[in-house]
């Protein structure tokens, strides 16, 4: 397979959630995990290998590039934010005038939303510690019944777990792992949806959150958490650095 250069996170780089979506699409269960062991290339052959226990490894020349794997995803979803307090919230996105990645296919402040994901999540109004912006799949993003495809739901659910958990202070970080599980409503192309996310937990350069796609119903269309690590050198990936956030 490659990664087409349309769904970059960094510059040059694969977008975290388009690239482990590539690999949970061929792991055979509902909820996979998969972890980023180097930077994604664009536009390049990568070969992907089958082991045991249905896992998928995907490799760059003789190098590991990501590992999925079959997984359990428990986790207790806040009540849903209304579709009108999430579009507030975008605005109050703390990384619009400083975002490291602008052109990030899942929350470029530079993407524009018509082929792009681009969700920029704010902290929700009277809801301490809940972020959310509203996404409305594009047609390209599903099949042929309208159903966004599991590929784009994990696109969709890896950028909102950086957003509640990554400190703008901190720097930029990356994805390491992402695990989620896409359902059990569909997402519906042409709907606006809520993503909404949380904080789990940090602990020196990891942090880690949570995020949830739900319908315009209240439905859960899928649910993520995801591992990020801050970058010792930013300029490896590509990042615009604030020198004063």
């Amino acid at each position: 397979m490659t990664i087409p250069r349309r769904f970059n996170g960094p510059p040059d780089l694969g977008h975290g959630g388009y690239s482990c979506g590539s690999v949970a699409v061929l792991v055979d269960a509902p909820a996979a995990s998969v972890s980023l062991r180097r930077p994604v290339p664009l536009d390049m052959p990568l070969d992907v290998r089958r082991g045991d226990g249905a896992t998928v490894a995907l490799f760059y020349r003789d190098e590991v590039v990501a590992e999925g794997a079959p997984a359990e995803l428990e986790l207790d979803v806040p009540e849903p934010v209304p579709v009108e307090a999430a579009r507030a919230a975008r605005g109050g996105n703390p990384w619009l005038q400083r975002h490291p990645f602008p052109t990030c296919f899942g929350c470029g402040s530079e993407r524009d939303r018509a082929e792009a994901i681009a969700t920029l999540l704010g902290p929700v109004a009277g809801r301490e510690g809940v972020m959310a912006d509203t996404w409305t799949p594009q047609a390209e993003f599903a099949d042929g019944d309208g159903a966004v495809t599991r590929l784009f739901a994990w696109a969709a659910l890896d950028c909102p777990t950086g957003a509640a958990a990554v400190k703008p202070e901190s720097g930029p970080q990356v994805l390491a792992r992402l695990t989620a599980r896409p359902g059990p409503a569909a997402a519906v192309a042409g709907e606006e949806h809520v993503v909404m996310a949380w904080l789990l937990g940090r602990e020196g350069r990891k942090s880690r959150g949570a995020a949830a796609i739900v319908s315009p119903k209240g439905e859960i269309c899928g649910v993520s958490e995801g591992l990020w690590i801050a970058l010792r050198d930013p300029e490896t990936h590509g990042a615009k650095v604030d020198p004063a956030p």
